[in-house]
């Protein structure tokens, strides 16, 4: 067992040894060296608790060992509850092969260890013979990643939202048209104000993108049934996608959008009626992620806005208020 300096059996260095392994495993299997660029590894780590020891020093192993890390944007660290399984994942953009491994119980070692082929042009090619498996995870994850268009910030989101999904893209796309139509020019006053109405995967996004939480009273959700949001479709030919206000601290006030997210063209150019779902919800993030630099493709205005006072912000996100008929969107 090599051991961090300094620390002692009990200190984490069984740990420790669980992510030295899992890193040199895909080393051996993949073919890399340490510091590869081309290298992305994905992980749990550092959420599960097993028999009361944290697996932060996972990370550091899969760090110090394999040369993935944060500031090199190839070190993607999936948010989890404690008592989910510990896993690891590693994609080499150069061979387009995958291993993935998850943790046995006691975490003495792994039960599972697998290696694949997951490059997206390889399984969308063989769709019909191809199966995901244990790689059904981190498939559209590490190619999204392997994406040119792909920033960082939105592989922070999918962090957080602990899976990559068209939801997660049509985020990140409709965070680019508010930012260019509605721009912070200035960042001590103005921030983004969300109210998910609908709500759906994209919401996550915002929150890491913007720091817009609802604990800091930065996004408020608020459900539609079924029924409200194939009217509001139907009405104006694409999906309703939230309410998105800039708003000026300093004279309280705020200029705002009620946005369309067109699915129905994402889908259609993503085989979805042919395809399994996890080919056409593959496809389907490529083709959003393609569009990152015209989010127009698929984000829509539905209405414009200006708010005068903070009673009239308050006037759409209180319980109870449905603020798409607070802003005449919706009838009723």
């Amino acid at each position: 067992m090599v051991l961090v300096p300094g620390m002692a059996l009990g200190d984490g260095a069984e740990m420790y040894q669980l992510g030295a392994d899992a890193a040199n495993y895909a080393m051996d299997e993949l073919g890399f060296e340490k510091g590869d660029l081309n290298v992305l590894a994905v992980t749990n780590a550092g959420y599960p608790v097993i028999d009361d020891q944290t697996t932060e020093m996972c990370l550091d192993a899969v760090m110090e060992v394999s040369g993935c890390t944060p500031g090199k944007e190839n070190l993607v660290n999936i948010l989890s509850a404690p008592w989910k399984p510990l896993w690891f994942g590693f994609f080499n953009k150069n061979t387009g092969e995958a291993v993935y491994m998850t943790v046995n119980a006691d975490a003495s070692g792994f039960d599972l260890q697998e290696k694949g082929k997951i490059d997206a042009e390889y399984v969308l090619s063989n769709v019909e013979t191809w199966n995901p498996g244990v790689f059904g995870s981190i498939l559209p994850i590490a190619n999204i990643w392997a994406h040119e268009k792909t920033p960082n910030i939105f592989m922070k989101a999918v962090c957080f939202h602990d899976h990559l999904c068209p939801g997660v893209s049509s985020g990140f796309l409709e965070a680019k048209y508010v930012e260019e139509k509605l721009p912070i020019t200035d960042p001590s006053n103005q921030s983004y104000k969300v109210i998910a109405c609908p709500n759906w995967c994209k919401d996550d996004y915002f929150q890491v993108a913007w720091d817009c939480t609802p604990g800091k009273k930065g996004m408020y959700v608020k459900y539609l049934t079924a029924d409200e949001t194939n009217a509001l479709t139907a009405k104006y030919g694409t999906r309703v996608a939230g309410i998105f206000v800039r708003w000026d601290g300093s004279s309280n006030s705020g200029d705002g959008l009620v946005l369309g997210f067109d699915f129905d063209k994402a889908e259609n150019m993503s085989n979805t009626d042919t395809w399994p779902s996890w080919a056409y919800r593959l496809k389907e993030d490529q083709v959003l992620m393609d569009a990152a630099d015209s989010p127009e493709e698929f984000v829509s205005t539905i209405k414009e806005f200006h708010l005068e006072n903070n009673d009239e912000l308050l006037a759409l996100q209180g319980a109870g208020i449905n603020p798409l008929k607070v802003l005449g969107v919706e009838s009723g």
